[in-house]
């Protein structure tokens, strides 16, 4: 009988083992959900233990595609940020140093044909054609 209850057991908190990893991971590895700052299905912010690293992601409402992704360094947006229109395609893709829009950006039109290719060096146009007023990162505060 025990060892019938035992197993019994181990079959159950196996299955509730693959429930939890079946759900959809709303943070990437190594950082997990505030959830005082977060209104899942809406936007979620995401961050590691030291606090040092932080993510935003922005939804459509229905909340199951991502609109937008924030990345921070130290409260300030650092590293790729991208955007998509409904339905997945790419919309703005662009890269943060020290806060600010840096390099390259790019921004597609639904058709997915370029539309605006900027280059921007600490938050200035410098070249190209400017990209839908940037992200908006820099408003945003984890």
């Amino acid at each position: 009988m025990f060892r019938q209850v035992l197993s019994l057991l181990v079959v159950a908190g196996v299955g509730l083992g693959a429930c939890r990893s079946s759900e959809p991971r709303l943070c990437p590895e190594g950082m997990s959900l505030d959830h005082k700052q977060s209104k899942p299905g809406q936007f979620v912010w995401c961050g590691d233990q030291a606090n040092k690293t932080a993510q935003y992601i922005e939804y459509y409402p229905g909340g199951k595609e991502k609109r937008r992704v924030c990345n921070y360094l130290d409260g300030r947006p650092e590293g790729p940020f991208f955007a998509w229109f409904p339905g997945g395609k790419e919309w703005i893709t662009g890269q943060y140093a020290a806060g600010s829009p840096d390099g390259n950006w790019s921004q597609r039109g639904e058709a997915g044909q370029r539309v605006a290719e900027g280059e921007y060096r600490r938050g200035r146009f410098v070249a190209g054609a400017p990209v839908a007023g940037t992200a908006g990162c820099e408003k945003l505060r984890p």
